[in-house]
């Protein structure tokens, strides 16, 4: 009977463990189907990305350049310094009318607030414009239920600074526009950002 050299042993063991590092580094179905996964996710992610920058920029204008999008998975966070109120207040209710966004965190700045200067009157001024922002929201509450009634109890209405957004769903077109004529011709509306959509039928 042939017994088997030390030599023969050792090479029939490195062996072995060659097969079995070279059959761990190839890529399973499991660990593939994972691959393409998180790649399908990363592409998902990056057009979700696209899709608010362009929301951005049509709604609120060049403010919004300086602005970063960072989305994981449907969750959108926003980051960086704005010109005026309105942007950074009204940034979050554009992303939140783009589909696929699940929550928005909302981290933008606004320059004027952050600029020197005292901070009493700072405050000052920005508790006043809260208070004609609230005022002004309830006017134009009030506008929407004179012009299409019980559709306005499903709208959002979000005013910074003069400029109003409005958010959710009409039935048709001709509501639509009433709505935003109602919003446009409220005494100390700015701008009106529509957010509105058209139910379909």
């Amino acid at each position: 009977m042939n017994t088997p050299t030390p030599k023969a042993l050792l090479a029939a063991a490195l062996l072995g463990a060659l097969l079995s590092a070279c059959a761990s580094t190839v890529p399973t179905e499991r660990s593939r189907a994972a691959d393409e996964g998180v790649r399908e996710q990363e592409v998902s992610d990056a057009r979700l990305e696209h899709e608010i920058r362009l929301a951005l920029l049509e709604k609120l204008g060049k403010d919004v350049l300086g602005v970063t999008v960072e989305v994981k998975g449907g969750w959108v966070r926003l980051f960086g310094a704005v010109d005026k109120r309105s942007t950074q207040d009204l940034a979050e209710e554009v992303v939140k009318t783009v589909p696929g966004v699940r929550d928005v965190d909302n981290n933008l700045t606004n320059r004027e607030e952050a600029a020197p200067g005292t901070p009493v009157a700072r405050a000052v001024g920005h508790a006043e414009r809260k208070v004609d922002d609230a005022v002004l929201e309830m006017r134009v509450g009030k506008n929407l239920l004179e012009e299409v009634g019980r559709y306005a109890l499903d709208l959002e209405v979000e005013v910074s600074d003069g400029v109003v957004s409005l958010r959710g769903a009409l039935p048709d077109r001709e509501r639509k526009s009433l709505a935003l004529r109602a919003v446009e011709e409220t005494p100390g509306v700015k701008k009106v950002v529509d957010l509105l959509k058209v139910q379909a039928r």
